[in-house]
């Protein structure tokens, strides 16, 4: 069950003469253009350049981000517009306040005789309140697209207060989100539906209808349907209806009369949604499938190789944690489409476990063949999904049971790479100071000592100072087999702070003291001196950002 946010009501006129004076309808955000639809819906994680240059085991975590990449793609823009013009058409008939919902007929059908001597005359007016199924392959993005439209209505609309001069106190429930039981009976999804809205909403509906194990199916769908009409629900969206099978629900009949009830007797609309195995339940009855396909059906298959196809890989191609960029080559992107078929979801989890195999390793650079290596240990059951795909068979789609990829637990592969990267870099660790050590005490003193005079020259000193604070360091730390503690000794020296030799005490000079006190100052220095190193700053400035060069008016002299 998806739970979703509660609201104050807030009325916006309707420019839409059908849908004025309904507080139901005027509680809704605006229609939106596209652009903002777009904008709402897209998940974009954080991402930076400089997380290439984190431990393996960092690069390791931070690749499981690309699970919550959202793009929203054509379809998601196409699939928002239909709920919008759902949502108010199956509101259009269900106005809460009698004398608005006269006003809401005057203003939608101006040419009605209007004066006929009954104040209250209300026309007959036929419910346009329609729903349509969402059929497509498993991992397609088919929930995920759902899930992320419904975000943009608030679940739960408090009115309370006046509207139009009118008291209106009540809940408002826009949406509801169900998933078929596993068992797939009707009576198990009736349950479930008071069970949600008794969490949402805070009432008591399931101890009065689900404890009662006398009351049969027949009795149970009236009374959700009645609740459905109370709290003035907006639509009903079913996940998985594949799920819904004849032996358990008592035919499919009953079930798709049932939907159909919901629709046309009590205007909330109803979204279907599931794989190609519900072709048979959703096709078998003329009537269903006229009444589901209200908006037209959307059959959701995997994506083309089309422009559509680069746009989203390449969104998710900048997602990248391995130490050198491999580039996005038109090889990748047909070995990624090949071993997918299009289905952003096994696509998005490719490329995961093709970064997790090469993070820590010598070469971190993925290849065709990786992926292809990849795919073929994790998606073996998903075999059928992809032949049935790449022969565009979709009667092989409707026989083949619902299959997820094994990796849609990723945990124990992640565990497995976190593993291997820990071992080989504790080991890598290790093998670069054994190296450092053995190269440093084969090096020559006047190697050591230019290496050394070298770093103050670039930093700015002149080169008499830069060789004498180099060998007066060295000479200090003698039996040092590390270089960098040799270097800052030797910086110190440069800037005019010696440091004493461990296990002294000595009485301070005015002069010494000064030099105590503008040692923060030199250490800030030194990391300044990281930069400069780098390129990225001069000396000057480096000393300058540190605070050790003094501004130029501290030695003038007033005349």
């Amino acid at each position: 069950m998806l739970t979703g946010s509660k609201e104050q009501a807030v009325y916006t006129p309707s420019e839409d003469p059908m849908y004025r004076h309904n507080p139901f309808i005027e509680a809704l955000p605006p229609v939106l253009p596209m652009e903002k639809v777009a904008s709402l819906l897209r998940r974009h994680p954080v991402y930076h350049q400089s997380e290439r240059e984190l431990a393996a085991s960092k690069r390791l975590e931070a690749v499981q981000r690309i699970a919550n990449y959202v793009e929203p793609l054509p379809i998601f823009l196409e699939l928002e517009q239909r709920f919008s013009r759902m949502l108010r058409n199956g509101y259009s008939p269900r106005n809460p306040i009698s004398a608005e919902w006269i006003k809401q007929l005057r203003s939608g059908f101006p040419d009605l005789d209007w004066d006929r001597g009954k104040p209250d005359y209300q026309p007959l007016v036929r419910s346009t309140a329609a729903g349509f199924a969402i059929i497509g392959t498993s991992g397609v993005g088919k929930t995920t697209a759902v899930e992320s439209v419904l975000s943009l209505y608030a679940q739960q609309i408090q009115h309370s207060g006046k509207y139009g001069g009118h008291a209106l106190d009540r809940v408002q429930l826009v949406w509801l989100k169900l998933e078929c039981p596993q068992d797939g009976s009707l009576r198990g999804l009736c349950l479930n539906f008071f069970q949600a809205v008794d969490e949402i909403v805070g009432t008591r509906y399931y101890p009065k209808f689900g404890n009662n194990r006398r009351r049969s199916v027949d009795e149970l769908l009236p009374e959700m349907a009645n609740v459905a009409a109370v709290l003035g629900l907006g639509v009903l969206v079913i996940d998985e209806i594949q799920r819904l099978n004849e032996a358990s629900s008592g035919g499919a009949a009953k079930m798709l009369n049932f939907f159909g009830q919901m629709v046309n007797q009590f205007s909330v609309p109803v979204v279907l949604v599931g794989t190609f195995k519900a072709l048979p339940l959703l096709s078998g009855e003329f009537a269903q499938a006229r009444r589901s396909a209200g908006q037209g059906d959307l059959v959701w298959s995997n994506l083309p190789q089309d422009d559509v196809w680069d746009f989203f890989i390449e969104g998710v191609w900048h997602y990248q944690w391995t130490k050198s960029e491999t580039p996005l080559t038109p090889t990748i992107r047909n070995a990624l489409y090949q071993e997918s078929q299009g289905i952003v979801d096994i696509a998005v989890k490719l490329y995961m476990l093709a970064q997790w195999a090469v993070i820590g390793q010598e070469d971190e650079t993925i290849s065709p063949e990786l992926i292809g290596d990849v795919a073929r240990d994790s998606l073996q059951l998903a075999r059928p999904i992809l032949e049935a795909l790449k022969k565009r068979d979709l009667a092989a789609l409707g026989r083949i049971k619902d299959i997820m990829p094994p990796i849609n637990d990723l945990e124990q592969y992640l565990r497995g790479a976190r593993e291997r990267v820990t071992l080989e870099g504790t080991l890598d660790t290790m093998k670069a100071q054994r190296v450092a050590q053995q190269k440093n005490a084969h090096k020559e003193p006047d190697e050591i000592l230019m290496r050394i005079a070298e770093v103050l020259l670039e930093a700015g000193f002149p080169v008499d100072m830069a060789h004498q604070c180099a060998g007066e360091a060295l000479k200090q730390h003698a039996d040092e087999t590390e270089l960098a503690p040799v270097i800052k000794d030797a910086l110190l020296r440069a800037v005019g702070v010696r440091p004493p030799s461990s296990g002294t005490k000595r009485n301070l000079s005015r002069k010494d003291q000064h030099q105590e006190t503008q040692k923060p100052a030199v250490e800030k220095a030194l990391a300044e001196m990281i930069n400069v190193r780098k390129g990225e700053i001069t000396p000057h400035q480096a000393l300058n950002n540190a605070g050790v060069i003094k501004a130029i008016e501290e030695f003038w002299t007033n005349k």
